[in-house]
């Protein structure tokens, strides 16, 4: 994605929403990183060798893939809804830059 704006300065409307979005990112990603971590702690924890093996085998491992990965597409809905609502309701607090800025941003997350 590349939304660069020559001269642009984020207002504090901008920058309340960038920190918005930079939260969502690090809770996808702790989502992402917890999801993984509990199967593995699911398979190896307080079990031995025959039990992790039948664990190892009866475990989804594409599911768990697809579960993974699926905090990837909500979070670009999320930051699509939070560029359009800057588009739509704070254009009169915005600059031309910032409205600009904020219409890429929206229109590359859709």
């Amino acid at each position: 994605m590349t939304c660069l704006i020559d001269g642009l300065r984020f207002g504090s409307e901008s920058k309340e929403a960038i920190r918005e979005m930079r939260e969502l990112t690090k809770r996808a990603n702790w989502l992402t990183i917890t999801l993984g971590l509990s199967v593995l702690n699911d398979i190896f924890t307080k079990n031995g060798p025959v039990s992790a093996s039948y664990k190892i085998k009866t475990t989804d491992f594409d599911l768990l893939g697809k579960a993974m990965a699926s905090s990837r597409p909500i979070l670009r809905r999320k930051t699509s809804d939070i560029a359009g609502e800057m588009v739509i309701l704070k254009s009169s607090e915005l600059s031309q830059n910032e409205l600009k800025f904020w219409r890429c941003v929206y229109n590359e997350t859709r």
